[in-house]
């Protein structure tokens, strides 16, 4: 007779005093929590739609399906996604920020920062007149985040 040995990695999730075993890695944001209840999951899935959502990926998405479909105009955009055309724009909008800071939120994307650094913010960066004043803001809000 043969034995058969499969592994396959699994977690548990408690909600609603049930247990629910999902299979496959447990989150890297979650190891350094023993048990997994329904306040900690639910924190880690609304920071997912955050990053989901995250005004920046959003803004590159839109940019990408401009280019592909050519269209040219964000009323366009809106007809395609079926989001608000004025939403798609504030959006849109972020990509005028200057390229130091869209690199930093591109590659630093703790929860803190995916948190704080929400679209209405984004756009007060953009409205500032110069480079330097949006430069000086930007360390000002980080600061914020986590004091060094």
């Amino acid at each position: 007779m043969r034995t058969f040995k499969y592994s396959q990695a699994f977690y548990s999730i408690y909600q609603r005093r049930r247990q629910q075993i999902i299979f496959g890695d447990r989150p890297t944001a979650l190891n350094e929590v023993g048990t997994i209840d329904q306040k900690v999951w639910e924190k880690h899935q609304t920071y997912l739609q955050r990053l989901e959502n995250f005004p920046l990926k959003k803004a590159a998405y839109y940019q990408d399906l401009q280019e592909s479909s050519g269209i040219r105009s964000v009323r366009g955009l809106s007809e395609i996604t079926g989001e608000d055309w004025s939403h798609i724009a504030r959006v849109l909008k972020t990509l005028d920020l200057p390229e130091a800071i869209q690199k930093f939120l591109n590659e630093n994307q703790q929860p803190e920062i995916v948190k704080h650094f929400h679209l209405r913010r984004l756009l007060e960066l953009v409205r500032l007149p110069t480079l330097d004043v949006q430069m000086l803001r930007f360390r000002e809000m980080m600061a914020s985040v986590s004091p060094i």
